[in-house]
């Protein structure tokens, strides 16, 4: 008779662990995510802001918040996180179990017009741009494209050891001045800055 409950009791644990390992949690957009407050989801986005363990995520046509301690997330970077869907003050966050990079920030190299055309995608993010040095003084300098149409001003704390018209690539925060109506990019953490483009 204890053989009979033994081998129950194992059945039943095999069981248990088989049906856990088959509940995922569902993938859902983050313009949903209020709709389920208390259940285990998975999102993902593009990195809009870090502050501490607070990471705000955009896909475009939403924006969420993830609540999670791990480190290695900047701005710009593509991430998969998966959680619990919780309160955060009068809003819904995800407090995060798991954070996955599916794309970091510097991965993808854009050109100066891709950036100037698709800005909106690209404010307040770390940006991997192309161009070509058109002008340099201390503090900053200014990245063009190929034809001279756009222009970009990049501020920097130390002096770049390139020429005009050398073609770069330029690892920085794209920012938008509101006060001046303008964008401009800054070097300003420890993964920009600038290199010769081969």
């Amino acid at each position: 008779m204890r053989k009979i409950y033994f081998l129950m009791a194992i059945a039943g644990i095999i069981s248990l662990y088989f049906a856990s390992s088959l509940y995922q949690p569902q993938k859902i957009s983050l313009s949903e995510v209020w709709k389920y407050n208390g259940k285990d989801v998975i999102v993902e986005g593009k990195v809009k802001n870090v502050v501490n363990s607070l990471i705000t995520i955009s896909d475009g046509n939403a924006t969420t918040s993830i609540y999670w301690d791990g480190n290695g997330i900047e701005y710009g970077d593509l991430i998969r996180a998966t959680g619990r869907v919780g309160e955060y003050g009068n809003d819904f966050t995800i407090y995060a179990e798991k954070v996955e990079i599916l794309q970091k920030w510097d991965e993808e190299c854009i050109s100066l017009p891709y950036l100037a055309e698709n800005y909106e995608k690209f404010v307040n993010e770390n940006v991997n741009v192309t161009g070509y040095i058109y002008s340099k003084s201390t503090g900053y300098f200014y990245l063009t494209d190929e034809y001279l149409k756009y222009k970009i001003k990049v501020y920097c704390n130390s002096t770049i050891p390139f020429a005009r018209y050398d073609k770069v690539i330029v690892k920085a925060l794209m920012i938008y001045d509101s006060t001046n109506l303008c964008f401009y990019l800054k070097i300003c953490r420890d993964s920009h800055g600038v290199i010769k483009y081969e």
